[in-house]
């Protein structure tokens, strides 16, 4: 994962960069909550230009999958 995709996502939700590993998952991030799962996936899409199907938004089992997800759609 690299670094711009981890700091937008520590940012939004106000933890530290060094917290966030590929397997982070709502369950190992308490600040990860439903709330903050849809303001992740719209900073993401604010960010990258691009636009995450509800599928993309909702199937991926942990952070790394996300990014794997984004790159992907930027490819």
């Amino acid at each position: 994962m690299d670094e711009k995709f981890v700091n937008l996502i520590a940012s939004t939700l106000e933890i530290p960069a060094d917290d966030l590993k590929y397997d982070s998952t709502t369950e190992t991030v308490p600040q990860w909550t439903s709330l903050s799962h849809w303001e992740i996936i719209e900073a993401l899409e604010a960010q990258y230009g691009i636009e995450f199907t509800m599928d993309e938004a909702t199937e991926f089992k942990n952070l790394g999958e996300l990014y794997e997800i984004l790159q992907r759609k930027l490819s």
